[in-house]
């Protein structure tokens, strides 16, 4: 059960010192991590809410004394002391604490990540919420909070090469997660473990070749047939291990490539647009404002403003 430990004494406050106040830049949170850090981990006793706001961190919540709340998108968690609810990078959300209590708030960069295999297929579990109680996460839910547990000692000690020994257990935490995510999914629970391992590898192939060539025009009869399946086979097989269609994927990666590309300045939209494998202006416009709910025009905009606003600051 994740708890205030009360065998070992930890410094709540010493830790966090460098930090003066949040700095929000329309809604997103920026310079949350401590300078030449890639984590923040606070102790937050703070009976104060936080209105919809996204940061690049993934943030994990650990109540310890009283609930918390979370609100993502309309969905709502309220997580007790003994679970952990995890919230996605980039992904709007408020908080509301209760008037007394007291939670772990932790924040991790792990953009870092994406240079791993299987980067893409955790982000894909890590799309929604993962809300960790005892029941949903029955077989692994022991292990997990154990390994938070260490996480937040290593943090308040301050021990040494403690960023090492908390990332090397929140690899831990979504590696136990990623297996327990596959355990759930019939592709490989109804198959042998030849059968799982041959699916298991090919699908990550497919993933990687879609990540290194989504600015071409590779088609999904391109990916199955380097993958060696059928095209239908193949079809079925994605939807179910990556929880979204071959071109959703497809399409959110070029999204993705976009989205870096207009924060630049030398490059004209329609540049942007081809580069990122899009056949068409208008299809790229229409499919921006589909996926972000703004014009790719309005997001430069945005971000421009962002910058000067934090500049000026």
């Amino acid at each position: 059960m994740v708890k205030k430990e009360d065998n070992v004494k930890l410094d709540y406050y010493q830790q966090n010192t460098d930090y003066k106040a949040r700095v929000m830049v329309n809604n997103n949170e920026k310079s949350i991590f401590p300078k030449d850090s890639s984590l923040r981990i606070w102790y937050n006793e703070l009976p104060c809410d936080y209105s919809s706001h996204w940061h690049n961190a993934l943030e994990i919540i650990a109540p310890i004394e009283n609930y918390y709340d979370v609100e993502i998108d309309g969905d709502y968690y309220h997580v007790v002391p003994g679970e952990i609810i995890i919230i996605p990078p980039r992904r709007s959300h408020s908080l509301h604490a209760p008037k007394t209590g007291c939670r772990y708030v932790c924040l991790f960069d792990i953009d870092f990540f994406s240079s791993l295999r299987g980067y893409s297929s955790l982000i894909t579990m890590l799309q929604d919420c993962i809300h960790i109680t005892p029941e949903s996460h029955a077989p692994i839910f022991s292990e997990i909070s154990d390994l938070f547990s260490q996480i937040w000692n290593e943090y308040f000690q301050k021990t040494e090469f403690y960023e090492f020994s908390i990332y090397s257990h929140l690899f831990q935490i979504m590696t136990i997660l990623s297996r327990h995510r596959l355990s759930k999914i019939n592709i490989f629970t109804d198959s042998t473990p030849v059968k799982r391992h041959e699916y298991f590898e090919k699908l990550n192939n497919a993933i990687d070749y879609i990540d290194q060539n989504y600015t071409y025009d590779i088609t999904l009869e391109d990916v199955a047939a380097y993958s060696g399946f059928s095209k239908f086979h193949f079809s079925r097989l994605f939807k179910e291990y990556m929880n979204c269609t071959f071109y959703d994927y497809l399409i959110g990666q070029r999204i993705k490539a976009t989205e870096v590309l207009l924060t630049r300045d030398d490059l004209s939209i329609t540049d942007i647009a081809l580069q990122s494998g899009f056949s068409s202006i208008s299809t790229f416009n229409r499919t921006f404002k589909q996926k972000k709910g703004c014009t790719p025009g309005e997001y430069r905009s945005l971000f421009s403003q962002g910058l000067h606003k934090q500049q000026q600051g």
